[in-house]
Formats: C-alpha cells, sequence, structure tokens
C-alpha cells in the first residue's frame, strides 16, 4: 500500500472508531476509550430505579442494585416504609412490579424481588477506600453514574428508620454530590464491586454523604424469604 494509502485508511479509521465508540461495539481497532465507555454502561445496567406506593397520596422513589441474583434488587428500607405497591424501573425505562423479600430497619437495607426484571447482576466488593462511582436514579434523567472518593470506614449510632430506637451500623463516608432520590443507589469499587448502599447525605457538610456497607448488604442478602415479608407502618 502507498504511503497515501495507508494514511488515507488510517484517517477512515480514526473515524469509524469515533462513530463506533457511541454504540459501545468492539473489535475495530479502536482505542481502549471505548471499551471503558462500554464497562460503564454495562455497570450501568445494574442500576435501577425503585417507586413505592402505599403511604400517603404520592409514591416514594429511591435507586437500587442487582446484586447477587436475577432479579434481586438491594435498596434502602427507609424508602418502603408501609408500602403496598413496589415497582422497580430499569435503565431502558421499563417497569416491573417487585415483591420485598428482605427488609432491615436498623441497617436501613431491603430486598425486593422481580421476577421480569433482566440486568446483569453486580457482586459485592471488598470495601475500602479511594475512588470509585456511583448508580443513581432520577425520573428525570434514569440512571446515571456520579463520581465519588471513599473517604474512610466508620460505625455509626443513629435512630432506626423509624426513630424508635438507637442502632449501630457498619458505614462509609463518601465525598459526592448525593441528592434525594439517590437513596439505595450503589457504590462501587473500581471493580465495579458493590462496596456501599447510599442512605444519607449530610445535613452539616456539602457534598458529603453515607453509605450502609457491604458487610451488612451481605447479611440482609443472607435473611432474603421468597415468601415476602413486612415493611412495617408508614413514615
Amino acid at each position: 500500500m502507498s504511503d497515501l494509502g495507508a494514511a488515507r485508511a488510517e484517517r477512515v479509521m480514526r473515524l469509524l472508531c469515533l462513530g463506533l465508540a457511541t454504540a459501545l461495539l468492539v473489535g475495530t481497532g479502536c482505542s481502549s476509550g471505548s471499551d471503558a465507555a462500554a464497562d460503564s454502561a454495562g455497570l450501568a445496567r445494574s442500576g435501577v430505579g425503585i417507586v413505592a406506593e402505599g403511604c400517603g397520596p404520592n409514591p416514594t422513589f429511591g435507586s437500587g442494585v442487582v446484586v447477587g441474583a436475577s432479579g434481586q434488587v438491594v435498596t434502602v428500607a427507609h424508602t418502603l416504609r408501609g408500602t403496598t405497591d413496589v415497582v422497580v424501573v430499569d435503565v431502558d425505562g421499563n417497569e416491573h412490579a417487585a415483591d420485598v423479600v428482605a427488609f432491615d430497619k436498623d441497617a436501613d437495607l431491603a430486598v425486593v424481588s422481580a421476577s421480569t426484571l433482566e440486568a446483569p447482576m453486580l457482586d459485592l466488593g471488598d470495601v475500602g477506600t479511594g475512588p470509585g462511582r456511583a448508580l443513581v436514579w432520577s425520573r428525570d434523567l434514569g440512571v446515571r453514574e456520579v463520581p465519588v472518593d471513599v473517604a474512610k470506614r466508620l460505625v455509626v449510632t443513629i435512630e432506626d428508620i423509624y426513630g424508635e430506637g438507637r442502632v449501630r451500623r457498619a458505614a462509609v463516608e463518601v465525598v459526592a454530590d448525593i441528592e434525594v432520590g439517590h437513596s439505595g443507589g450503589p457504590i462501587l469499587d473500581e471493580d465495579g464491586g458493590v462496596i456501599g448502599i447510599i442512605y444519607a447525605a449530610s445535613t452539616q457538610r456539602d457534598r458529603v454523604g453515607f453509605a450502609v456497607d457491604a458487610t451488612e448488604v451481605e447479611r440482609v442478602l443472607r435473611a432474603v424469604d421468597a415468601s415476602g415479608v413486612e415493611t412495617g407502618p408508614c413514615p
């Protein structure tokens, strides 16, 4: 091939790479940047939205993530207090009826099961500090990725989700833009493992949030009851 032909071929390949990166296709000889985008998009498909009804005229909203088994979604218990109907919203906006199969008011964790949900499941990761990401959902934007920095592990003493007593839970403190509706979203390590579930933003410090750590998540997953569980009274 002539030098001119080789240069032309190289330009065509660059254009192909730019176009195919958007479609997240692999195997074209493109740079590793498209592979990273594909990996990120794949993780996002494990994130979901939670819509719960039963307390008052308006539903409550939260985020969640598929962990450990097909259709099994971990979220926060406080979103599901007193609920009678739960819907899981997948990354494509499809809605799936779900049953509450685990509920822990002390850890502020719950598990719901949606038999029609087809989304890749993630594994639990080893809790550590450093850069990571969160998957969060909103009605307007759907599932999206938010960068986080895991600052430290801690044990917090806090009221349970009904305000009935003081409890202790293992948690991580993160630096991130945590907003209403992000509760239930997973904190992921650099390998895509779930190391925490967001439950609150600090009321005293900007860009500081808290997540229940993976050791608590593992314990709640062991308590799953396929026949369903109660979610307590409305707040």
